[in-house]
Protein backbone atom coordinates (compact mmCIF):
# COMPACT_ATOMS: atom_id res chain seq x y z
CA UNK A 1 0.00 0.00 0.00
CA UNK A 2 1.37 3.41 -0.94
CA UNK A 3 1.53 5.88 1.97
CA UNK A 4 -0.77 8.86 1.70
CA UNK A 5 1.10 11.96 0.60
CA UNK A 6 1.25 14.71 3.21
CA UNK A 7 -0.59 17.92 2.32
CA UNK A 8 2.01 20.65 2.89
CA UNK A 9 -0.71 23.30 3.00
CA UNK A 10 -1.99 21.82 6.27
CA UNK A 11 -0.50 21.94 9.75
CA UNK A 12 -0.69 19.31 12.46
CA UNK A 13 -2.02 20.44 15.84
CA UNK A 14 1.57 20.44 17.13
CA UNK A 15 2.76 22.62 14.26
CA UNK A 16 -0.10 25.08 14.76
CA UNK A 17 0.68 25.16 18.47
CA UNK A 18 4.32 26.03 17.73
CA UNK A 19 3.35 28.67 15.18
CA UNK A 20 0.69 30.34 17.34
CA UNK A 21 2.28 30.05 20.77
CA UNK A 22 -0.70 28.06 22.07
CA UNK A 23 -0.68 24.57 23.50
CA UNK A 24 -2.38 21.62 21.76
CA UNK A 25 -4.70 21.47 24.78
CA UNK A 26 -5.86 25.03 24.16
CA UNK A 27 -6.36 24.36 20.46
CA UNK A 28 -8.54 21.36 21.27
CA UNK A 29 -10.61 23.58 23.58
CA UNK A 30 -11.13 26.10 20.79
CA UNK A 31 -12.14 23.31 18.43
CA UNK A 32 -14.73 22.03 20.92
CA UNK A 33 -16.17 25.55 21.31
CA UNK A 34 -16.37 25.94 17.49
CA UNK A 35 -14.01 28.91 17.57
CA UNK A 36 -11.25 27.20 15.62
CA UNK A 37 -12.38 23.96 13.95
CA UNK A 38 -9.66 22.09 12.04
CA UNK A 39 -9.78 21.96 8.26
CA UNK A 40 -9.65 18.19 8.34
CA UNK A 41 -10.00 15.42 10.92
CA UNK A 42 -8.67 12.00 9.99
CA UNK A 43 -11.63 9.59 10.29
CA UNK A 44 -9.42 6.75 11.54
CA UNK A 45 -6.86 8.44 13.81
CA UNK A 46 -8.82 11.54 14.81
CA UNK A 47 -5.75 13.68 14.04
CA UNK A 48 -6.59 17.32 13.41
CA UNK A 49 -5.11 19.28 10.51
CA UNK A 50 -5.25 23.06 10.22
CA UNK A 51 -4.70 25.55 7.43
CA UNK A 52 -1.70 27.87 7.56
CA UNK A 53 -4.13 30.78 7.37
CA UNK A 54 -5.59 29.72 10.76
CA UNK A 55 -2.44 30.70 12.68
CA UNK A 56 -3.51 34.35 12.83
CA UNK A 57 -7.01 33.44 13.99
CA UNK A 58 -5.57 31.21 16.73
CA UNK A 59 -3.42 34.06 18.01
CA UNK A 60 -6.37 36.45 17.95
CA UNK A 61 -8.62 34.08 19.89
CA UNK A 62 -5.95 33.59 22.54
CA UNK A 63 -5.42 37.34 22.86
CA UNK A 64 -9.15 38.03 23.25
CA UNK A 65 -9.58 35.25 25.80
CA UNK A 66 -6.61 36.69 27.66
CA UNK A 67 -8.53 39.96 27.91
CA UNK A 68 -11.54 38.13 29.33
CA UNK A 69 -13.87 38.36 26.34
CA UNK A 70 -16.58 35.72 26.22
CA UNK A 71 -16.61 32.99 23.60
CA UNK A 72 -19.80 34.17 21.90
CA UNK A 73 -18.48 37.68 21.31
CA UNK A 74 -15.10 36.35 20.15
CA UNK A 75 -16.92 34.28 17.56
CA UNK A 76 -18.60 37.43 16.25
CA UNK A 77 -15.44 39.55 16.30
CA UNK A 78 -13.29 36.99 14.49
CA UNK A 79 -15.66 36.96 11.53
CA UNK A 80 -15.61 40.77 11.06
CA UNK A 81 -13.38 42.76 8.75
CA UNK A 82 -10.44 44.51 10.49
CA UNK A 83 -12.11 47.91 10.92
CA UNK A 84 -15.33 46.42 12.26
CA UNK A 85 -13.39 44.07 14.55
CA UNK A 86 -11.48 46.99 16.06
CA UNK A 87 -14.75 48.86 16.66
CA UNK A 88 -16.26 45.75 18.27
CA UNK A 89 -13.27 45.42 20.60
CA UNK A 90 -13.44 49.07 21.69
CA UNK A 91 -17.18 48.80 22.29
CA UNK A 92 -16.65 45.74 24.47
CA UNK A 93 -13.97 47.54 26.48
CA UNK A 94 -16.13 50.61 27.08
CA UNK A 95 -18.69 48.38 28.76
CA UNK A 96 -15.95 46.65 30.76
CA UNK A 97 -14.84 50.04 32.08
CA UNK A 98 -18.42 51.00 32.96
CA UNK A 99 -18.92 47.70 34.76
CA UNK A 100 -15.71 48.24 36.74
CA UNK A 101 -16.89 51.67 37.87
CA UNK A 102 -20.23 50.25 38.97
CA UNK A 103 -18.53 47.48 40.91
CA UNK A 104 -16.12 49.95 42.54
CA UNK A 105 -19.03 52.03 43.82
CA UNK A 106 -20.81 48.94 45.15
CA UNK A 107 -17.61 47.70 46.85
CA UNK A 108 -17.05 51.07 48.51
CA UNK A 109 -20.60 51.14 49.85
CA UNK A 110 -20.46 47.58 51.15
CA UNK A 111 -17.03 48.09 52.74
CA UNK A 112 -18.32 51.11 54.64
CA UNK A 113 -21.34 49.12 55.85
CA UNK A 114 -19.14 46.24 57.00
CA UNK A 115 -16.78 48.61 58.76
CA UNK A 116 -19.66 50.21 60.66
CA UNK A 117 -20.83 46.80 61.94
CA UNK A 118 -17.72 44.79 62.87
CA UNK A 119 -18.49 41.22 63.83
CA UNK A 120 -16.04 41.01 66.70
CA UNK A 121 -17.74 37.94 68.15
CA UNK A 122 -16.86 35.99 65.03
CA UNK A 123 -13.10 36.52 65.24
CA UNK A 124 -11.48 37.71 68.43
CA UNK A 125 -7.81 37.86 69.27
CA UNK A 126 -6.56 35.92 72.24
CA UNK A 127 -3.55 36.65 74.41
CA UNK A 128 -3.21 33.21 76.00
CA UNK A 129 -1.46 31.52 73.08
CA UNK A 130 2.06 30.18 73.56
CA UNK A 131 4.78 31.34 71.18
CA UNK A 132 4.56 29.36 67.93
CA UNK A 133 7.27 26.96 66.82
CA UNK A 134 8.85 28.22 63.62
CA UNK A 135 11.23 27.25 60.83
CA UNK A 136 12.39 28.48 57.45
CA UNK A 137 14.06 26.97 54.40
CA UNK A 138 15.93 28.70 51.60
CA UNK A 139 17.53 27.02 48.59
CA UNK A 140 18.83 28.32 45.28
CA UNK A 141 17.36 25.35 43.45
CA UNK A 142 19.12 23.27 40.84
CA UNK A 143 18.81 25.51 37.78
CA UNK A 144 18.85 29.22 38.64
CA UNK A 145 22.27 30.95 38.57
CA UNK A 146 21.49 33.14 41.61
CA UNK A 147 19.35 33.21 44.74
CA UNK A 148 16.71 35.95 44.44
CA UNK A 149 14.23 34.61 47.00
CA UNK A 150 14.34 35.51 50.67
CA UNK A 151 12.63 34.19 53.80
CA UNK A 152 12.37 35.59 57.32
CA UNK A 153 11.07 34.54 60.73
CA UNK A 154 11.08 37.21 63.44
CA UNK A 155 9.73 37.45 66.99
CA UNK A 156 8.17 40.89 67.56
CA UNK A 157 6.99 42.96 70.54
CA UNK A 158 3.67 42.02 72.09
CA UNK A 159 4.22 38.28 71.57
CA UNK A 160 3.73 38.52 67.81
CA UNK A 161 5.62 36.48 65.22
CA UNK A 162 6.35 37.51 61.64
CA UNK A 163 6.77 35.07 58.75
CA UNK A 164 7.67 36.63 55.42
CA UNK A 165 8.83 35.51 51.97
CA UNK A 166 9.80 37.61 48.96
CA UNK A 167 10.56 36.42 45.43
CA UNK A 168 12.79 38.85 43.58
CA UNK A 169 13.14 39.20 39.84
CA UNK A 170 15.27 41.22 37.46
CA UNK A 171 18.73 42.66 37.90
CA UNK A 172 18.98 43.03 41.69
CA UNK A 173 19.60 39.67 43.35
CA UNK A 174 19.49 41.09 46.90
CA UNK A 175 16.31 43.16 46.59
CA UNK A 176 13.99 40.56 48.18
CA UNK A 177 16.23 40.24 51.24
CA UNK A 178 16.31 44.04 51.72
CA UNK A 179 12.55 44.30 51.40
CA UNK A 180 11.96 41.71 54.13
CA UNK A 181 14.47 43.37 56.44
CA UNK A 182 12.82 46.77 55.94
CA UNK A 183 9.31 45.48 56.67
CA UNK A 184 10.46 43.57 59.76
CA UNK A 185 12.36 46.57 61.14
CA UNK A 186 9.48 48.99 60.53
CA UNK A 187 6.98 46.59 62.07
CA UNK A 188 9.20 45.99 65.13
CA UNK A 189 9.60 49.73 65.61
CA UNK A 190 5.87 50.37 65.40
CA UNK A 191 4.97 47.58 67.81
CA UNK A 192 7.77 48.49 70.21
CA UNK A 193 6.42 52.03 70.39
CA UNK A 194 2.91 50.68 71.10
CA UNK A 195 2.80 46.94 71.94
CA UNK A 196 -1.00 47.09 72.06
CA UNK A 197 -1.29 48.54 68.56
CA UNK A 198 -3.68 46.81 66.16
CA UNK A 199 -1.69 44.35 64.07
CA UNK A 200 -3.19 44.89 60.63
CA UNK A 201 -2.76 48.70 60.55
CA UNK A 202 0.80 48.26 61.83
CA UNK A 203 1.51 45.75 59.06
CA UNK A 204 0.03 48.07 56.45
CA UNK A 205 2.14 50.97 57.71
CA UNK A 206 5.31 48.85 57.68
CA UNK A 207 4.62 47.96 54.04
CA UNK A 208 5.58 51.52 53.12
CA UNK A 209 9.16 50.71 54.10
CA UNK A 210 9.24 48.09 51.35
CA UNK A 211 7.66 50.41 48.79
CA UNK A 212 10.36 53.00 49.54
CA UNK A 213 13.05 50.54 48.39
CA UNK A 214 11.59 49.89 44.93
CA UNK A 215 14.18 51.03 42.36
CA UNK A 216 12.63 53.64 40.09
CA UNK A 217 15.02 53.19 37.18
CA UNK A 218 16.02 49.53 37.36
CA UNK A 219 14.52 46.40 35.89
CA UNK A 220 14.04 44.73 39.25
CA UNK A 221 11.16 43.97 41.57
CA UNK A 222 9.75 41.42 43.95
CA UNK A 223 6.69 39.77 45.34
CA UNK A 224 6.17 39.90 49.10
CA UNK A 225 3.90 38.02 51.49
CA UNK A 226 4.10 38.82 55.20
CA UNK A 227 2.10 36.88 57.79
CA UNK A 228 1.84 38.26 61.32
CA UNK A 229 0.69 35.79 63.98
CA UNK A 230 -1.00 37.64 66.83
CA UNK A 231 -2.58 35.33 69.39
CA UNK A 232 -5.70 33.89 67.80
CA UNK A 233 -5.40 35.85 64.58
CA UNK A 234 -3.35 35.64 61.41
CA UNK A 235 -2.80 38.97 59.63
CA UNK A 236 -1.44 38.87 56.07
CA UNK A 237 -0.13 41.56 53.73
CA UNK A 238 0.35 40.11 50.26
CA UNK A 239 1.46 41.13 46.78
CA UNK A 240 2.41 38.91 43.86
CA UNK A 241 2.45 35.11 43.69
CA UNK A 242 4.19 34.16 46.90
CA UNK A 243 1.50 32.48 48.98
CA UNK A 244 0.22 32.20 52.54
CA UNK A 245 -1.45 28.91 53.42
CA UNK A 246 -3.31 27.98 56.60
CA UNK A 247 -3.56 24.31 57.58
CA UNK A 248 -6.15 23.28 60.17
CA UNK A 249 -6.15 19.50 60.61
CA UNK A 250 -6.87 18.04 57.18
CA UNK A 251 -8.21 21.31 55.80
CA UNK A 252 -5.89 23.50 53.73
CA UNK A 253 -6.85 27.09 52.92
CA UNK A 254 -4.88 29.14 50.43
CA UNK A 255 -5.30 32.50 52.14
CA UNK A 256 -3.78 34.61 49.37
CA UNK A 257 -4.54 34.82 45.67
CA UNK A 258 -1.87 35.12 43.00
CA UNK A 259 -1.82 38.53 41.37
CA UNK A 260 -1.89 37.53 37.72
CA UNK A 261 -4.38 38.69 35.13
CA UNK A 262 -5.00 35.09 34.05
CA UNK A 263 -5.83 34.03 37.64
CA UNK A 264 -8.28 36.92 37.96
CA UNK A 265 -10.04 35.83 34.78
CA UNK A 266 -10.39 32.28 36.09
CA UNK A 267 -11.84 33.48 39.40
CA UNK A 268 -14.32 35.65 37.51
CA UNK A 269 -15.39 32.67 35.41
CA UNK A 270 -14.13 34.30 32.23
CA UNK A 271 -11.39 31.80 31.53
CA UNK A 272 -11.56 28.07 32.20
CA UNK A 273 -8.90 26.41 34.37
CA UNK A 274 -7.85 24.38 31.34
CA UNK A 275 -7.36 27.54 29.28
CA UNK A 276 -5.44 29.15 32.13
CA UNK A 277 -3.13 26.16 32.46
CA UNK A 278 -2.27 26.45 28.76
CA UNK A 279 -2.07 30.26 28.64
CA UNK A 280 1.40 31.59 27.76
CA UNK A 281 1.03 34.49 30.24
CA UNK A 282 -0.30 32.43 33.15
CA UNK A 283 2.68 33.32 35.39
CA UNK A 284 2.94 37.01 34.43
CA UNK A 285 2.23 39.26 37.42
CA UNK A 286 0.10 42.38 37.15
CA UNK A 287 0.79 43.49 40.76
CA UNK A 288 4.22 43.49 42.40
CA UNK A 289 6.75 45.65 44.20
CA UNK A 290 8.19 47.08 41.00
CA UNK A 291 8.36 50.43 39.27
CA UNK A 292 5.17 51.20 37.35
CA UNK A 293 3.15 48.40 38.97
CA UNK A 294 0.41 48.64 41.63
CA UNK A 295 2.26 48.18 44.95
CA UNK A 296 -0.58 48.29 47.51
CA UNK A 297 -0.99 44.89 49.23
CA UNK A 298 -4.00 42.71 49.90
CA UNK A 299 -4.74 42.81 53.65
CA UNK A 300 -6.29 39.62 55.03
CA UNK A 301 -7.26 38.25 58.45
CA UNK A 302 -7.95 34.66 59.51
CA UNK A 303 -8.65 32.91 62.82
CA UNK A 304 -5.91 30.75 64.35
CA UNK A 305 -6.42 27.77 66.63
CA UNK A 306 -3.91 25.62 68.55
CA UNK A 307 -2.25 23.10 66.23
CA UNK A 308 -2.75 25.19 63.08
CA UNK A 309 0.16 25.39 60.64
CA UNK A 310 0.95 28.59 58.73
CA UNK A 311 3.07 28.40 55.59
CA UNK A 312 4.41 31.29 53.52
CA UNK A 313 6.22 30.16 50.36
CA UNK A 314 7.53 31.27 46.99
CA UNK A 315 6.42 29.73 43.71
CA UNK A 316 9.61 27.68 43.70
CA UNK A 317 7.58 25.42 45.99
CA UNK A 318 3.90 25.75 45.15
CA UNK A 319 4.29 25.98 41.37
CA UNK A 320 6.68 23.03 41.20
CA UNK A 321 5.48 20.40 43.68
CA UNK A 322 2.44 18.29 42.81
CA UNK A 323 -0.54 19.65 44.80
CA UNK A 324 -1.38 16.24 46.26
CA UNK A 325 2.19 15.73 47.47
CA UNK A 326 2.21 19.21 48.94
CA UNK A 327 -1.09 18.57 50.73
CA UNK A 328 0.20 15.29 52.15
CA UNK A 329 3.33 16.95 53.48
CA UNK A 330 1.33 19.70 55.17
CA UNK A 331 -1.41 17.58 56.71
CA UNK A 332 0.27 14.23 57.28
CA UNK A 333 1.56 14.81 60.81
CA UNK A 334 1.88 17.37 63.58
CA UNK A 335 5.68 17.41 63.40
CA UNK A 336 7.95 20.29 64.31
CA UNK A 337 8.02 22.94 61.57
CA UNK A 338 11.73 22.27 60.95
CA UNK A 339 10.88 18.71 59.87
CA UNK A 340 8.06 19.94 57.63
CA UNK A 341 10.24 22.68 56.13
CA UNK A 342 12.99 20.21 55.23
CA UNK A 343 10.45 17.87 53.65
CA UNK A 344 8.89 20.66 51.57
CA UNK A 345 12.28 21.83 50.33
CA UNK A 346 13.22 18.29 49.33
CA UNK A 347 9.94 17.90 47.43
CA UNK A 348 10.83 20.98 45.37
CA UNK A 349 14.31 19.64 44.65
CA UNK A 350 12.98 16.19 43.79
CA UNK A 351 10.68 17.90 41.25
CA UNK A 352 13.75 19.27 39.48
CA UNK A 353 14.35 22.40 41.53
CA UNK A 354 13.81 24.71 38.52
CA UNK A 355 13.43 27.83 40.68
CA UNK A 356 14.64 29.32 43.94
CA UNK A 357 12.79 27.95 46.96
CA UNK A 358 11.87 30.04 50.02
CA UNK A 359 9.44 29.16 52.79
CA UNK A 360 8.65 30.06 56.39
CA UNK A 361 6.51 27.97 58.74
CA UNK A 362 4.89 28.36 62.13
CA UNK A 363 2.85 25.91 64.18
CA UNK A 364 0.53 27.56 66.68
Amino acid sequence: MRAERRDDSLLSIGELAAASGLSPKALRLYDESALLPPRRVDPFTGYRSYGTDQVERARLIAALRGLGMGLARIRVLCDLDPEAAAAELRSWWRQEEADALSRAAAVDTLARELGEHPQEHAMTASTDHAAPRTALALHQGLVRPAQQDAALVRALPGGRTLLAVADGFGTDDALAERLLAAVAAALAQALDADPSAAALPALETAWAAAEALIPADAEAGSTLTAALLDGGRLHVAHLGDTRAVLVHGERIEQVTHDHTHVRSLVEAGRLSPAEAAAHPDRAVLNRALAAGAPTAPDLLVRRLEPGDLVLVASDGLHAVVDPSALAEALTGASEHPEVVAARLQQLALDAGGPDNVALALARV
